[in-house]
């Protein structure tokens, strides 16, 4: 009767200890999946159209903001004119396009960067 007993126990242990292993490698991996996104910085301003005319002459116009990375386009965005454009990226140094040209930005976490593109056209 001892030998049975004895095996039972050790036949209910192996689930028990399966299941301890499975809970303390879900715990580890549960620690490894939580969230690792890169802090970010934002790049605004104003983007107004070049143009001599009002709007309400003209009719509605449309400014295109880019954003590159070196020679890559990380971002783009079209805004009306005298409109607010947003961009959220990882930190670094960018080149942001408007209608008259460039500037070269650094962005930083936590930090946000205003590029305006004013109508000098007037």
């Amino acid at each position: 009767m001892t030998k049975t007993l004895r095996a039972t126990t050790r036949k209910m242990s192996r689930p028990r200890g399966i299941a301890t292993v499975a809970v303390t490698l879900i715990l580890m991996l549960a620690g490894c999946t939580t969230s690792t996104a890169e802090p970010t910085g934002i790049v605004t301003g104003l983007a107004f159209a070049c143009s001599g005319l009002p709007p309400f002459v003209t009719g509605r116009q449309e400014v295109r903001v880019r954003l590159y990375s070196g020679s890559r386009r990380v971002a783009s965005e079209t805004v009306v004119s005298g409109a607010r454009y947003r961009f959220s990226v990882s930190p670094g140094l960018y080149r942001v396009t408007g209608w008259w040209g460039s500037r070269i930005v650094a962005a930083r976490a936590g930090r946000t960067v205003t590029v305006n593109f004013m109508n000098y056209c007037k």
